[in-house]
Formats: structure tokens, C-alpha cells, sequence
């Protein structure tokens, strides 16, 4: 399977990615035209091989991970997703096959996501490969972090530690499914679009969490001006993540590392004391599983206790790229 030239692979490979947007014009042209219903927020992230993914994990997951990312910072900001724009370094050794697999995963999420390509750039170099999206989203008015007031309650989605112990999941000493879970929930973040809806009517203030919970709580506590109060016990935990926790001498510092591990791709939020009730109705409707694991209050930071009501000492929040 021989390489093809770049406007070659663009013509055959990634314009039909943009069949369902007119302003993409078949990525042709030197720009795309927008057009939205209401207003629009901008998100972009870069997934770098053997940073943000593991260098052997096949390149359709590596692909459908970067967008998935992407769509989880527009879930935080209650928008729906639009369009976007992907720029490509692939490694000097890339082979068609490889190209073609990385295509195949994007446009399985693309479409999955109702959310067309509408352009970017490829270019080749270097020893590994290097994805950057930029995911538009449509929202009248956007979720902010910066929301939070003192007694509303803290609520995350889904499940959280998954992530970090996927990554490692390999070494876990658990049974193959559960290790393969994990390591489906590293490799395929699921970003919990149903949920849109319900942070638009219920929610304060929110964000994802892709740094751990710890740290992308602490993001909100600062822009907010608050306090972020938790509760360990009420930290929701898979079946596998229990299981793995159960196998700890020190339960509390497994624990920790589970809420400071990061690549979750949930979402923490807030809601007002009076619209918890809405809130957990509309969540159900949904389909998607919220978890009250605190409050806010005055003051500044994160604190977190445990079933005694101690604080409960983390020197490490979360990842940080510096």
C-alpha cells in the first residue's frame, strides 16, 4: 500500500470527512465558512505519541481520542458540537496503511458526533505523530468555571480513576476484562454529550476533568473565588476501579491517585441547592449518571475529607504539562 502525495491524501481521505458542510467548500479552498444557529465557542487541543497516547496504540483509537478531548471541552461549556479544523504531523515513516486506519477512526467519531471536518493542514516530520484539533460548538450562552457561588452542590459525571488506570492497565493485577475496561476508557474517552442539555437549565459552573479531579476542582475554586469542598467517601468509582482499590494496602493514598490521576474526560459542576431535584431528573432522562461529591463554600482552594470529617492531605493535584 503505496503513500500518496498530501492534496492526493486530502482529496480522497479527508474530504469526504467534510461532505456534510457547504462552507467547507471540500476543502478546496484556502478557508471554511462558518455558520451557526447561535453562538459559537472555540476549543483546541494537541495530542502528541508518547505524551497524551501511548506509542503503540493503534492510530484509529490515537484519532478518535483527539477528538474526543475536543468534544469534552465543549460538553463543559454546554455546547453542541459544530465543525473542526485538524492539523496533522505525521512521522517521516508514516505508511499509507497507517494514514488510512488514523482516517478510518476519525471518521467513525465524526459522524458519530454529527460533527464535520471543514478543514486544517497535513505536513511530515519528525519521529512521531502529532494531532491538533480545533472543535467549534454551538451555545447561546456558554457554561463558564467562573460561576460557582457559595452553597451550591458540586456534582461530577460518570465515573472517575478510570483513565489513569487504564493507562497502566497492563500492570494491573486484575482479571482481563476489567483490565481491557480501563484500558477502553484511556484509550476512548466518553464525553457525555447527553448531558448538555441539563448543565444549560441546571448548572452554575463547570468544566471537564482531564487534569484529575483535584486539579480541574482547584480551576474552579480559583475562577470562581470559592471554596470546593468534598467528599472522598462520595466519589463515584467503576466496578473495576473498586476492585483494583480493594487490593490496596493504602487505601487512601490508591484513592488519591484515582482522583489525581487525570484523562477522565467527565464533567464537575455545579448546581444551586433548589435545582438539585431538576437537575437529577433531566440527568436520568438523559441517561447519564451524576454523583453529588460536595459543596461550595466561602473561602478559596479544595479541600477534601474523608468519613471521619478529616482533611485528608494531597501534595499532588494532577497532571500538569510543566
Amino acid at each position: 500500500m503505496s503513500r500518496i502525495g498530501e492534496f492526493e491524501f486530502i482529496a480522497q481521505s479527508l474530504a469526504p470527512l467534510a461532505a456534510d458542510y457547504e462552507g467547507a467548500f471540500g476543502l478546496t479552498d484556502d478557508a471554511a465558512f462558518l455558520a451557526a444557529s447561535s453562538g459559537l465557542v472555540v476549543t483546541s487541543d494537541t495530542l502528541i505519541q508518547g505524551v497524551h497516547f501511548r506509542t503503540d496504540d493503534p492510530w484509529d483509537m490515537a484519532a478518535r481520542k483527539a477528538l474526543r478531548v475536543n468534544v469534552s471541552d465543549l460538553v463543559a461549556m454546554a455546547a453542541r458540537p459544530h465543525a473542526f479544523l485538524l492539523s496533522i504531523v505525521w512521522p517521516e515513516t508514516v505508511s499509507a496503511r497507517d494514514q488510512q486506519r488514523f482516517v478510518d477512526g476519525l471518521a467513525e467519531d465524526s459522524a458519530g458526533y454529527g460533527m464535520p471536518l471543514i478543514g486544517g493542514d497535513t505536513t511530515r516530520g519528525g519521529d512521531c505523530l502529532v494531532i491538533t484539533i480545533t472543535a467549534f460548538g454551538e451555545v447561546a450562552q456558554p457554561l463558564r468555571r467562573s460561576g460557582a457561588q457559595p452553597g451550591d452542590r458540586v456534582f461530577v459525571s460518570g465515573t472517575i480513576g478510570d483513565g489513569w488506570l487504564g493507562l497502566q492497565s497492563e500492570a494491573l493485577d486484575l482479571p482481563e476484562t476489567e483490565r481491557n475496561s480501563l484500558n477502553d476508557r484511556y484509550l476512548l474517552p466518553r464525553p457525555p454529550v447527553a448531558l448538555i442539555e441539563t448543565l444549560r437549565t441546571s448548572a452554575t459552573a463547570g468544566l471537564d476533568i482531564s487534569d484529575g479531579l483535584i486539579s480541574d476542582a482547584g480551576h474552579m475554586a480559583k475562577a470562581s473565588g470559592v471554596s470546593v469542598d468534598l467528599q472522598l467517601a462520595n466519589i463515584p468509582l467503576s466496578a473495576a476501579a473498586r476492585d483494583w482499590l480493594a487490593r490496596q494496602d493504602k487505601r487512601t493514598d490508591a484513592m488519591i491517585s484515582l482522583i489525581t490521576g487525570g484523562d477522565d474526560y467527565e464533567m464537575l459542576f455545579c448546581c444551586p441547592a433548589d435545582r438539585v431535584e431538576a437537575l437529577r431528573i433531566s440527568a436520568r432522562n438523559a441517561g447519564v449518571a451524576v454523583t453529588d461529591i460536595g459543596c461550595i463554600s466561602e473561602g478559596s482552594g479544595v479541600s477534601v475529607r474523608d468519613e471521619k470529617g478529616n482533611i485528608v492531605q494531597i501534595l499532588e493535584t494532577g497532571f500538569t504539562h510543566f
